[in-house]
């Protein structure tokens, strides 16, 4: 546990369920949270943007999971990046959350307690549109999103149980 008594790393899901593809990230979340993993919390952050400075604050590392839309991918495609590029948001732009995110991350390093580590693990949406539920092909690529995070976190020293 960090010194606030919190799990020392912070799974982050984003986006708005409302919105179909776009909550992704909350979906893959709440999958990745079960069975629960020790040492780990897993947060959905909806849209809070830059109140998610908070549930940042003194991890020592944190994965975020979201939509996210990149120059010459496709829907579908999976995304990872790492510290730097997801601190400053090069070459993703995700959906209206993606600046609060940024503005949290920025915040949290102004404010001398941002992660160490931060990774995003992102898909591509088909649809961001007024609609619940994801569309088929995220939810058929929800499981590559799952074991790419589940990866992630096993490479951080997490222990991800192997029935999970």
């Amino acid at each position: 546990m960090t010194a606030a008594g919190r799990a020392p790393v912070l799974v982050l899901g984003v986006g708005n369920e409302l919105l179909g593809d776009d909550g992704v990230g909350v979906v893959a979340a709440r999958r990745l949270a079960d069975p629960p993993l020790p040492g780990v919390e897993v947060v959905d952050g909806g849209t809070l943007g830059l109140m998610l400075m908070p549930y940042l604050a003194g991890r020592r590392a944190v994965l975020i999971l979201d939509a996210v839309s990149q120059a010459g991918r496709a829907p579908g495609d999976l995304v990872v990046l790492h510290d730097h590029d997801v601190r400053r948001g090069h070459g993703v732009r995700a959906t209206a959350h993606d600046i609060g995110l940024v503005d949290a991350l920025s915040a949290a390093e102004l404010a001398g307690c941002a992660p160490h580590r931060i990774t995003l693990v992102g898909i591509v949406p088909v649809s961001v549109a007024d609609r619940w539920g994801l569309s088929p092909l995220l939810t058929a690529r929800l499981d590559a999103m799952v074991t790419t995070a589940r990866s992630i976190l096993t490479d951080w020293g997490v222990e991800v149980p192997t029935h999970a």
